[in-house]
Formats: structure tokens, C-alpha cells, sequence
């Protein structure tokens, strides 16, 4: 219990100190974790790479659907959240601290070609790390990988995602602010 508390704590003063880059006041609700992820076959993902994991509430439910050799890769930019990312995942994860717009550097750093899944908890990004991120995302997609990112506000996200094919999954009521999930394949 005592280390929830601290985990919440940890997300309000992130959210304090910069709203634009934890975009709410508690982690998302574990409904919205097992929304965020439906669809998605796990028995062939081979890699998951995950944007902006803040304190894991996807990463665990991740975590809990693959295969025990599935390589999850967390690029976390957010100081704060990396030794909580370590202490919680240990081993199971690979922890990249740098900047999602970087995604295919990291990818090639660990040799792998491809992630077959990408799963984002990034809120709105400035235009110089939004659109290098988002060619990296659509060029992975078309080479096969699954996309899934959420939003409190659908249509300002669709101003952000022009030119991005992405298509409502889910409506996830059950958290708190409630937000949509939206993807690719």
C-alpha cells in the first residue's frame, strides 16, 4: 500500500510540473490498461516497444500478456520515473532513457528490425519530436506493427495525427478522466 501511495504521489507531482507531458493527475485504470491492448494477438509478438511508460500501469498488463521471450522495450524521458520502472520490472523490461521521436535508433541498438506492437501514454508532443516520431510510427506500421495510443480530447488528437491512418479501437469509461483509444491494425 505503501508503495501505491508513493507511485501516485510520484504521478501528481509529475503531472504538477509539467501538465503538457503527464497529461493527468493518476495513473490510467487498469480496465483502460486491458482496453488499450485488446485485439492485439500477443502469441506472435516477438517485440513490444512502449512510449512514455510513466509509472507501468500498461507495462504490467503488457507484461502479463506476452511471451516470456517477448522483448518489452520502455523509452521513458521523465527522470523521475526510471528507478520506479527498474524497481517494479527488474529484468523483464529494457528501460531507454531518451526520447520517443528516437524509437528506430533504439530498435537498432538492441538489433532489432521492427517492433511488432507500439503502445503510446504520450500526451501532445511539439511539432519538432511529434512528426519524426510519427514517420517512425507509420513506418512501422506498414511493415506490420500494431499502434495504440489514448486521448482525453479526440478532436484536438486529430489535429496532431493528420496524415496518420488511425481509427478509433475503444471508449474506456472507466477511468479517470475517461479517454479513447485509438490505433492501428
Amino acid at each position: 500500500m505503501k508503495a501505491r501511495r508513493k507511485e501516485f504521489s510520484l504521478f501528481l507531482i509529475n503531472f504538477l510540473k509539467n501538465p503538457l507531458r503527464n497529461a493527468s493527475v493518476i495513473p490510467s485504470s487498469a480496465t483502460a490498461s486491458r482496453m488499450m491492448l485488446e485485439g492485439i494477438d500477443f502469441s506472435r509478438v516477438k517485440t513490444v516497444l512502449e512510449l512514455g511508460p510513466g509509472n507501468g500501469t500498461f507495462t504490467q498488463e503488457i507484461l502479463r500478456r506476452c511471451q516470456p521471450d517477448t522483448k518489452v522495450i520502455l523509452i521513458e524521458l521523465e527522470t523521475s520515473y526510471l528507478s520506479l520502472l527498474k524497481e517494479k520490472f527488474q529484468d523483464r523490461v529494457i528501460i531507454e532513457h531518451t526520447s520517443a521521436h528516437l524509437m528506430d535508433e533504439v530498435l537498432k541498438k538492441h538489433g532489432i528490425a521492427q517492433a511488432d506492437v507500439i503502445v503510446s501514454g504520450l500526451p501532445f508532443l511539439p511539432k519538432d519530436i511529434r512528426n519524426p516520431m510519427y514517420e517512425a510510427i507509420k513506418a512501422q506500421t506498414a511493415r506490420g506493427a500494431a499502434f495504440r495510443f489514448f486521448t482525453y480530447m479526440p478532436p484536438i488528437m486529430k489535429l496532431f495525427y493528420q496524415g496518420v491512418p488511425i481509427e478509433e479501437k475503444h471508449f474506456v469509461l472507466q477511468n479517470i478522466p475517461p479517454m479513447w483509444i485509438y490505433g492501428i491494425n
